[in-house]
């Protein structure tokens, strides 16, 4: 299986590096929901497991507006052999992910989660958790958690994610 096919498995991740300050139990509990359009470009060869690849996102998100972000790493590796239905499942690892306000101040987070590839009609749909771990400005010490769900086309690369739950800082 192709590694765009996976990509799209993968479409939710976000971007940067854990540069800044980690996350404490500091803040003011929210109430945290958005949506992200996704694009994804593999990173890794055809072929090659672990697939690796980068997101880029925009979103609308409660207490953030309209942000941009990605990844430069999404980790994607196959867990099983195909299900009845054709859909091969994955596991899905960032270790970062950042999301950038329109003033600049970045929410960082990591997402743990699965998904299932379906080759067969280019659809690919994951889940799973994410965790808020700092960031830089008003989210220098953000901690929560969401759930966050998806899906990708594997012919364009391009999809959509949903997060709800709660971040303090």
């Amino acid at each position: 299986m192709g590694c765009l096919a996976l990509a799209g498995a993968a479409a939710l991740s976000l971007a940067g590096l854990p540069t800044d300050s980690e996350a404490s139990a500091t803040g003011t509990l929210r109430p945290l929901a958005g949506s992200c359009d996704t694009v994804v470009t593999p990173k890794s060869a055809e072929g090659v497991v672990p697939i690796i690849l980068g997101v880029d996102v925009v979103c609308r998100m409660t207490h953030l507006g309209l942000v941009t972000g990605g990844t430069e790493r999404e980790v994607v590796i196959p867990i099983g052999p195909p299900d009845a239905s054709g859909g091969l499942p994955v596991s899905i690892t960032i270790e970062t992910i950042t999301y950038v306000a329109a003033n600049g101040d970045k929410l960082r987070s990591m997402f743990a989660g699965n998904g299932t590839v379906y080759p067969a009609t280019g659809r690919a749909v994951f889940f799973g958790t994410e965790t808020f771990i700092g960031g830089t400005g008003r989210f220098a010490t953000a901690t929560g958690t969401s759930q966050t769900a998806g899906e990708a086309s594997l012919a364009t690369g391009r999809g959509f994610l949903t997060l709800s739950g709660t971040v303090s800082y």
